[in-house]
């Protein structure tokens, strides 16, 4: 006696991705309800707009869905699929400075939401690729290998610009 197949929630990402590749639809669906939240807050917090980030969401999946029969594998999925999210917002950025999107500061219970708001604009002040690098260490918990492969720099690049990233915020948290 077999085993049942297991559902596409408990499978692993590169298997789904594997699967959505062949046109298994419910695979890819299972994809987007595991990264849709950290994909509407990276985006949210790169465009600075709610609205903007729901768009470039919407973008960068339907980016994604056609791009599968060229994932290759030679990465993690979620690495291919950050920097499609990365390429899309940044296709969407205005060129003038845009506001502070709303932050869902009340979704952390007992913080400081006045330091939490200095702290994001500070981070919304940052030059776009410092602020790109550090959001995708910080919100996505993504190596600096991970984020030079999904950006397609350098990893010293990565580095340079975290290391700014962070300088600056300290500077000017301080």
């Amino acid at each position: 006696m077999t085993n049942p197949p297991l559902p596409p929630s408990d499978l692993p990402d590169e298997l789904l991705a594997g699967r959505a590749q062949g046109g298994d639809r419910a695979a890819f669906e299972a994809l987007v309800v595991r990264t849709l939240g950290p994909a509407r807050a990276f985006c949210t917090k790169l465009l600075r707009d709610p609205v903007l980030a729901e768009d470039a969401c919407q973008e960068g999946f339907l980016k994604a869905w056609r791009g599968l029969p060229g994932f290759r594998g030679d990465s993690k999925f979620r690495t291919w699929l950050w920097r499609i999210f990365a390429n899309v917002a940044n296709d969407m950025r205005k060129p003038k400075p845009a506001q502070i999107g709303d932050m869902d500061f009340e979704a952390i219970p007992e913080r400081d939401v006045a330091a939490e708001e200095s702290v994001a604009r500070e981070i919304a002040a940052l030059p776009d690729r410092q602020r790109e690098v550090l959001l995708m260490k910080v919100e996505l918990d993504l190596s600096p290998a991970e984020i030079a492969e999904a950006l397609g720099i350098s990893y010293e690049a990565v580095k340079a610009s975290l290391s700014l990233a962070r300088k600056k915020l300290k500077e000017r948290l301080e």
